[in-house]
């Protein structure tokens, strides 16, 4: 299922598209997100295929599952699908109409050269997950604890880009930057530019170019797509412990923040967050299911508690996602159904006003949550809408699913619920 939508209404020219050894072309009105519109469909058996899209030089892959739609949105400006903006799978899809929707900020284009004068700018980010620090050379104190927390990274989460940008333009040049590079023995990239071009990348984010050791200390996350993701302040914790050629730039009072754990955060935080992008925190099956408990769209507030002793199906999910359109009546069909099963549907998205129009328009009357903020859906480790998790009467997760349900996978899960 191709589907196409645009950050303000747009139209799109023609162009052509090929998944596997098929190919089609895709036009036609591109509408406001988080609404789509199905350009397009076609059949193809199970199996993993490049998508290419004329003109765009990144060919994602999308995987194609027995007796399930697998989409594929294309991201319109200007009449033309724009760089990075083939997202193919269902977390992708959700992904790119939160981003073109506003839900997300995307990090604004800039102009620096590494440390072997490359150019580097937004669209070289594209494609794997970044994590950018700010740092200068010649700072005492903690940055020298940013680049101990890199080589943590790249330890731990050896996919993700790493790339620290000075806020000493005037100090740290290309020829600085190498000689850094080498003599800390670091694996990633060292960024600089001209002093106003420098200024332009980090003042969207609220850092200030250093004077000394007076300077703004950031990390910041930004997805495969150029949206940033999430954000971190202050010294981190390292566990006390840097390499040697760190170690000994520090001063006193780095020594000190190295030795007081920083701010409480550190590579197990940013790692997890890096997950949430991935999609790879889930909640175990056979442990409890994590409590919540959150106001509902008629005024009271709902917790998992109230419904120990029934098997209860949470469905995660959100209006401007057509997969959760599809399978909404199915769910309710099966809730009236099976009346000992408890369907509560959860909307980490929408406010009030988005969640009860799109309910209403499908008939929905099972409960339906408010997840301010998406803590609930992070908590579960929700990456894609919609999915669905299956709790036991005991409480525990008996199984989940990521993806539109059918009949047969529904009846399966509910089977294994004890509910079917």
């Amino acid at each position: 299922m191709v589907l196409v939508a645009s950050a303000t209404g747009d139209r799109l020219a023609p162009v052509g598209v090929r998944i596997g050894g098929q190919s089609l072309s895709v036009g036609g009105d591109a509408p406001t997100a988080p609404r789509s519109r199905q350009a397009a469909q076609l059949t193809l058996p199970s199996g993993t295929y490049p998508v290419r899209v004329d003109g765009l030089t990144a060919h994602p892959t999308l995987t194609v599952l027995p007796g399930q739609v697998a989409p594929l949105l294309l991201a319109v400006r200007g009449g033309h699908v724009v760089t990075g903006g083939v997202y193919a799978g269902l977390q992708n899809v959700n992904l790119g109409l939160q981003e073109l929707s506003g839900r997300l900020t995307p990090l604004a284009d800039f102009r620096l050269v590494d440390q072997d004068g490359r150019a580097l700018d937004r669209a070289a980010l594209l494609g794997r997950d970044t994590v950018i620090a700010a740092f200068h050379t010649t700072c005492h104190e903690t940055c020298p604890l940013y680049t101990g927390l890199l080589f943590q990274l790249q330890k731990v989460a050896p996919d993700v880009r790493l790339l620290e940008v000075t806020t000493d333009p005037a100090t740290d040049t290309q020829t600085t930057l190498s000689a850094y590079r080498t003599a800390i023995g670091a694996g990633w990239t060292f960024a600089t530019g001209q002093v106003d071009d420098v200024t332009s990348f980090w003042s969207p984010l609220g850092v200030s170019l250093a004077a000394g050791d007076t300077h703004t200390s950031a990390l910041v996350l930004v997805d495969r797509y150029g949206f940033i993701r999430s954000a971190f302040s202050g010294a981190p914790d390292v566990g006390g412990t840097l390499p040697a050629p760190l170690l000994q730039q520090l001063d006193g009072p780095g020594r000190t923040l190295l030795n007081g754990h920083g701010q409480g955060w550190g590579a197990p935080q940013v790692v997890d967050s890096l997950r949430t992008l991935a999609a790879a925190g889930a909640t175990s099956l056979g442990e409890p299911a994590p409590a919540f408990t959150l106001p509902a769209l008629d005024g009271s507030r709902l917790s998992l508690e109230q419904f120990r002793g029934q098997p209860v199906i949470v469905n995660f999910w959100w209006s401007g996602c057509p997969p959760c359109r599809q399978e909404m009546p199915l769910l309710q069909s099966y809730a009236d159904a099976h009346p000992n099963v408890r369907l509560v549907l959860v909307d980490p998205v929408d406010g009030v006003d988005g969640a009860r129009a799109f309910v209403a328009s499908l008939h929905v009357h099972a409960p339906v949550l408010l997840d301010d903020g998406g803590h609930v859906a992070a908590g579960y480790g929700v990456a894609a809408y919609p999915t669905s998790i299956f709790v036991r009467s005991d409480g525990t997760v008996a199984s989940r699913y990521p993806g539109a349900l059918t009949a047969n996978l529904l009846s399966a899960h509910l089977s294994n619920l004890g509910g079917g």
